[in-house]
């Protein structure tokens, strides 16, 4: 069961995009200082969506604590996660990290149970575990 602590470090930033689809997916800060999907698989997000705000409007991103993230499957506690990129539309979710990139964004503490289900990941500084 997803579960999310008393916000830590929540910041608002203008959205560069339409985000409304995108709550509880990792995001990043763009060159222009918006918050925006992520490019690329080896992109390193600033943190994860709290609301779903449309392009312009205020999108409050959690860069510390404990998150609700969406999954791309089933991740057990304890289970390193990164963001998952795979097509502009299909990113931000939270996947399996075994550090390959140093792109691991946090740990899972709580479990999801497959696909698009919400899981609880205590968000990390940048590290790599290699």
């Amino acid at each position: 069961m997803a579960f999310q602590s008393s916000p830590v470090l929540d910041f608002s930033f203008k959205a560069a995009e339409d985000l409304s689809g995108y709550q509880y997916h990792f995001v990043k800060i763009d060159t222009s200082g918006k918050a925006a999907l992520l490019d690329a698989v080896d992109e390193f997000p600033d943190g994860v969506l709290q609301n779903a705000p449309k392009e312009g409007e205020e999108a409050t991103v959690r860069i510390l604590g404990i998150s609700k993230v969406v999954a791309n499957a089933s991740l057990d506690e304890g289970t390193f996660v990164k963001a998952l990129y795979s097509a502009g539309s299909d990113c931000g979710k939270a996947a399996f990290s075994d550090g390959t990139k140093n792109l691991t964004t946090g740990r899972v503490v709580g479990a999801s149970g497959e696909d698009n289900d919400l899981c609880s990941v205590l968000l990390t500084p940048y590290v790599g575990l290699s």
